[in-house]
């Protein structure tokens, strides 16, 4: 399994993707019970099954593991690799929960502990991701520019993105109540590395239970509402593409559907016509 470890390093993927794939490969090796070069399709296709049925792993789950593999038998044992016999899963695709400004402003405000407090006010007004706040350094946030520099990140590219006169306010006063952190901006209390994005995971979804937010309610949800509040405030799509990171505007397009219609100017047909047009509808 070394030999895998190596050429997940020569692919040069992300150090989360060669975590994952390492461990779903060795997950699906051990549930066969066979040598890597006895392994069949039946025997992947086992293990796909027993996923969904045993486990109830979404469709992007088990996409993710049969990737592991393909990657595995393709370049680590210099297998062909047949799509026909293991085609690809179907995702279900459903609109992510977008809170309303009112409800963000609850959460934030909900905190005491002021690191939490600057962690989800930086998600929020930046439009980031867990894994980008909890990687930002002090010398990425720009207070002259109103910039914080986003370093490489999902789509392997970095970016800069806004940072808002309010959410500053909250990071100096974190910085100066937290010891003026100068490498890590969020480090870890117990070694010198970044604060892990299931710490945030925890007090983010925590908070949001003891406030009664609608279910479902993760960091990511701050980056969903980042978006959909943009649009409706008449940010241009194109903007809010680029300030999230997304390669492909259809990536962006999602938050169309969510938006609040009437704060974007946009009407009904219907709300148009005449009194005249509708007079009569209810008659008889």
């Amino acid at each position: 399994m070394q030999r895998l470890k190596e050429d997940l390093r020569l692919k040069n993927y992300a150090k989360n993707t060669r975590e994952d794939y390492y461990r779903f490969v060795v997950r699906f090796l051990d549930f066969t019970r066979k040598d890597a070069m006895a392994v069949t399709y039946a025997d992947i296709r086992k293990f796909v099954f027993h996923m969904m049925d045993n486990e109830s792993k979404k469709a992007s789950t088990i996409n993710t593991y049969t990737a592991a593999i393909r990657f595995f038998f393709e370049y680590t044992l210099g297998y062909v690799w047949d799509p026909k016999k293991l085609p690809k899963m179907k995702r279900d695709r459903y609109l992510p929960v977008v809170l309303t400004r009112e409800q963000v402003g609850m959460l934030i405000d909900s905190m005491d502990n002021y690191k939490h407090k600057a962690i989800t006010a930086t998600m929020y007004s930046s439009g980031l991701r867990v894994s980008e706040v909890c990687h930002l350094r002090y010398e990425d946030i720009s207070r002259t520019k109103k910039m914080i520099h986003v370093p490489v990140s999902k789509n392997r590219q970095d970016r800069y993105t806004i940072l808002s006169d309010r959410n500053l306010e909250i990071l100096t006063e974190y910085w100066y109540r937290y010891g003026r952190p100068m490498g890590w901006l969020f480090p870890s209390t117990v070694r010198d590395e970044p604060l892990t994005t299931s710490t945030v995971e925890q007090f983010v979804k925590a908070h949001a239970r003891a406030l009664g937010l609608p279910e479902g309610v993760t960091p990511h949800t701050l980056r969903h509402s980042f978006a959909c509040h943009a649009l409706e405030d008449g940010v241009r799509h194109t903007f809010i593409q680029q300030l999230l990171g997304h390669r492909s505007p259809g990536s962006t397009d999602v938050y169309l559907q969510m938006t609040s219609k009437a704060l974007m100017g946009i009407r009904s047909p219907y709300d148009t016509f005449a009194p005249s047009d509708t007079e009569g509808v209810c008659n008889g």
